[in-house]
């Protein structure tokens, strides 16, 4: 019975691993697309991240089969009460719990909400030109193209148009989404926040929205990763209490 239980706790991690790291990897990969849709590809270690994630996804699949095959192999009469003992027991696999029960799952489902936390940060600045935009904030600058290019990375590639942004009387480097006729110079939006996704150059209210709908979707996501990170720092706080009270209480 007891053996039964272990089974279902670390099926149930991996599951949440496999949830956990799937999300992460489609929300990175949405930024990486949108980002190439607009113009600003990705840096190098951004997409090894995502692809980091999806090995971690392919992974927690395999090890929830594995353990199916391995539960499936325990009586049926053993499964049904084992079933209500895992639900119930107070210190099953959740990521917000401390000392973790099973390590090994809790370390890979924090890999991905960490991962979801820095997709945010990167995120953060199209949330901001996206509003910019939309409120008529940015300022019209000249674009001056100068070559056509491909961004590509492992998932998609774009073709785009590189040349100067004439901003503050300097020409700084930047790429526009869409391929354009070389050496004839127009007007663009340019970006308040220039980092991250914010680096792209927004030419409709719809790239915009877009923008925006993502971003806030992986800010919410991260928001509750905020969320379970307090919850974590409050079990490991009441972890070292439990300590340092049984310290004087053995010594005693």
């Amino acid at each position: 019975m007891a053996a039964t239980v272990r089974l279902m706790h670390r099926r149930h991690g991996w599951g949440v691993a496999t949830a956990t790291s799937f999300f992460a990897f489609c929300l990175g990969y949405g930024a990486i697309a949108n980002g190439n849709s607009q113009g600003a590809a990705a840096p190098p270690w951004f997409a090894d991240m995502i692809t980091a994630l999806l090995v971690l996804f392919v992974v927690s699949i395999i090890a929830v089969v594995v353990y199916s095959v391995r539960l499936r192999r325990s009586p049926p009469a053993v499964r049904e009460q084992a079933a209500p003992i895992a639900a119930r027991h107070p210190r099953g696999p959740h990521s917000h719990h401390y000392p973790p029960r099973h390590l090994v799952t809790w370390v890979l489902r924090w890999i991905g909400m960490l991962a979801i936390l820095i997709v945010a940060v990167v995120s953060v600045p199209a949330v901001v030109d996206g509003v910019a935009y939309l409120a008529g904030a940015e300022r019209t600058v000249t674009f001056d193209p100068i070559s056509h290019q491909t961004n590509c990375d492992r998932y998609s590639c774009q073709m785009v148009t590189v040349g100067i942004l004439e901003s503050g009387g300097a020409g700084t480097s930047a790429t526009w989404q869409d391929v354009v006729p070389l050496g004839k110079p127009f007007q663009v939006h340019e970006p308040v926040w220039r980092w991250g996704l914010g680096l792209a150059l927004i030419d409709s209210d719809g790239t915009a929205f877009i923008a925006i709908g993502l971003s806030l979707l992986i800010e919410g996501a991260a928001a509750l990763v905020v969320v379970k990170m307090a919850r974590l720092a409050l079990d490991w706080r009441r972890h070292r209490q439990r300590q340092s009270a049984a310290v004087p209480a053995s010594t005693a």
